[in-house]
């Protein structure tokens, strides 16, 4: 068999200056402009990709987890563009993006696949030529096919019922299957990659078992993987949703880039905008690298903030407008974190409590029992278990668990914990560790 690796989409995507400037959150943007670093993790992607196409199928479903502004959304944009990319009438893949409140039910779950299946076959029929057309005609409509064979099996593709009666619960993993297994002559055809974002919030209900199940091992032989990318719980979530043994090397917690990551991706930015001697770009990517921490979601904020000061001077860069970039920047991150700590729906001084513990450990680790202490004397301001708080500072991306220890936990942002230290003081100048 031919192999043919695929390839990792071009750090610098064609998007137009002013489109990436007009936002503050990366999340808004879509794939970075200048996306940059992840290659580990994107290798693990790749090696996953090299199994399915020489026939390994089931077992090797990949879990993408960190903290809010770790990168997870931009990575998936990425990935999903390496499978568009290597995708080919003689060898077709799809990459189908589905939410998470898809996945309680089996027959949506498919409907969204093959709708999906569909829109890469019908965009082969527009570009080549009749004859390789001929050979994709049996599928431009194998949703509609389905949707008729599952109907006059007495099984209904809107929702989960056979016959016309409502499942029993001990039915939903065999229903499942059978959604799965009735589709499997219709997807032989293609490789199928199935990403799900914000996997965190999958609803833990029977129904989603049995989907879960399908996707991490698919009955007949479907060529499908499943890639879930979410908020560090996420493992655990899925846990409780069936998938109990994801392989180990298959999951993984992102982290901030390095420095030098951080000055590469704003760097490329700086190259692919602005005009300026290498000299002066080198020192502003530096600088803003710096202040970045490495943070994905930050390296998009002090960008946006550096873009926003050059195009208001003349769109060239000059050594005198740094400390101005650098101000912008430093209030963009401070606008993040205040959305943080707004997320987290406490009272601000049970974070601030937890901030001045974290800074007083050398590594700035703060384990489960620890917590509890501090919040024991403050039950009246949480009214809720430590499970509980927990959780919600997780989701929150205020704290992060450690990825090989769920009972410790720490600030997944040096300056976050020392913004929240700071608090109420928001315009406290923080300092760049």
């Amino acid at each position: 068999m031919e192999y043919r690796p695929f390839p990792k989409p071009a750090p610098i995507d064609p998007f137009p200056e002013q489109t990436w400037l007009r936002h503050t959150d990366r999340a808004d943007s879509g794939r970075e402009p200048f996306f940059f670093g992840r290659d580990d993790e994107y290798e693990v992607f790749r090696s996953a990709l090299e199994s399915l196409e020489e026939g390994v199928i089931g077992g090797g479903t990949m879990i993408y987890q960190g903290p809010p502004g770790a990168g997870k959304s931009a990575l998936m944009l990425e990935c999903m563009e390496a499978v568009r990319m290597h995708s080919t009438p003689e060898d077709p893949w799809v990459a189908v993006p589905i939410k998470t409140e898809t996945l309680t039910s089996a027959s949506q779950t498919m409907s969204v696949i093959l709708n999906a299946v569909n829109e890469e076959s019908a965009r082969f029929s527009k570009s080549i030529s009749e004859t390789v057309t001929g050979k994709f005609s049996e599928y431009v409509k194998i949703g509609q096919q389905l949707y008729r064979e599952l109907s006059e099996r007495g099984i209904s593709i809107g929702g989960v019922s056979i016959g016309g009666q409502q499942q029993q619960s001990s039915d939903f993993n065999q229903f499942a299957e059978m959604v799965f297994t009735e589709a499997a002559s219709l997807l032989k055809k293609f490789r199928v990659i199935v990403f799900v974002d914000e996997a965190q919030n999958i609803p833990v209900k029977q129904t989603t078992v049995g989907v879960t199940d399908c996707l991490h091992n698919p009955p007949q032989d479907i060529p499908l993987l499943a890639v879930f990318f979410g908020l560090s719980d996420t493992r655990q979530i899925l846990r409780q949703c069936g998938l109990s043994r994801p392989p180990d090397n298959r999951v993984l917690n992102l982290e901030s880039l390095s420095i030098p990551e951080a000055q590469s991706s704003l760097r490329r930015m700086l190259d692919a905008y602005y005009a300026g001697t290498d000299v002066e770009k080198s020192y502003w990517s530096y600088e803003l690298a710096k202040l970045s921490q490495g943070w994905p979601q930050h390296i998009n904020r002090v960008a946006v903030a550096a873009g926003r000061v050059i195009r208001a001077n003349g769109g060239e860069i000059h050594t005198n407008l740094l400390q101005q970039a650098l101000s912008q920047g430093m209030a963009r991150k401070c606008a993040y974190y205040a959305d943080r700590r707004n997320a987290g729906s406490h009272d601000p001084e049970l974070y601030k409590l937890l901030a001045i513990a974290a800074n007083e450990k050398p590594n700035g680790i703060l384990s489960r029992r620890e917590i509890g202490c501090i919040l024991s004397n403050e039950q009246e301001l949480i009214q809720q278990s430590l499970d509980e708080f927990l959780a919600k500072v997780v989701h929150a991306g205020l704290l992060a668990p450690l990825a090989d220890d769920s009972h410790r936990f720490r600030f997944p942002i040096p300056s976050l914990r020392d913004y929240l230290q700071s608090y109420p003081n928001d315009a406290l100048d923080i300092a760049v560790t």
